[in-house]
């Protein structure tokens, strides 16, 4: 399975030690084996919200295998018109076109717009988007494999 980190997560969840939430992420990611995956993306919005020393951790992942960056190309339309749609509660579209992108159904945010988004049948579906938002939430971490991603 795979997971997106909202911007609003990112720096507690690159922190170490990680915090109580984002550490069942970081235990899930490690025995997997490749399997468990952050997907991210470094353009657009993106680029402001994920830039320096996030970056960086980020690069780490990818070298470790338990990060993918998706190209903005693979979404770029999805995402000028999700935010053309103007159906959307968050200001989030380029999460939205991610998941959508990669087949990542699993997101860690705190932000309440972007969990309603991203739980809305009309944004992802095929299957449903979920939100882990608390160390409660680890039963969202599954063994499945995430069906968008490809090598490339």
């Amino acid at each position: 399975m795979c997971i997106i980190v909202d911007a609003n997560k990112l720096g507690e969840f690159l922190t170490e030690p990680p915090n109580k939430d984002s550490a069942p992420i970081h235990q899930w990611l490690n025995r997997q084996h490749g399997r468990g995956k952050i997907v991210y993306s470094t353009s657009g919005r993106f680029a402001q919200e994920v830039s320096g020393a996030k970056r960086t951790k980020l690069a780490a992942y990818v070298r470790s295998g338990k990060a993918q960056l998706i190209p903005a190309n693979r979404f770029a339309g999805d995402e000028r018109a999700l935010q053309a749609g103007g159906d959307m509660r968050s200001d989030d579209p380029h999460v939205l076109a991610l998941a959508r992108a990669s087949g990542a159904r699993l997101l860690y945010t705190g932000d309440r717009k972007l969990m309603d988004d991203f739980r809305d049948k009309k944004f992802i579906d095929q299957p449903r988007g979920r939100v882990y938002s608390r160390a409660e939430n680890t039963n969202l971490l599954t063994n499945l494999v995430c069906a968008g991603l490809k090598a490339r």
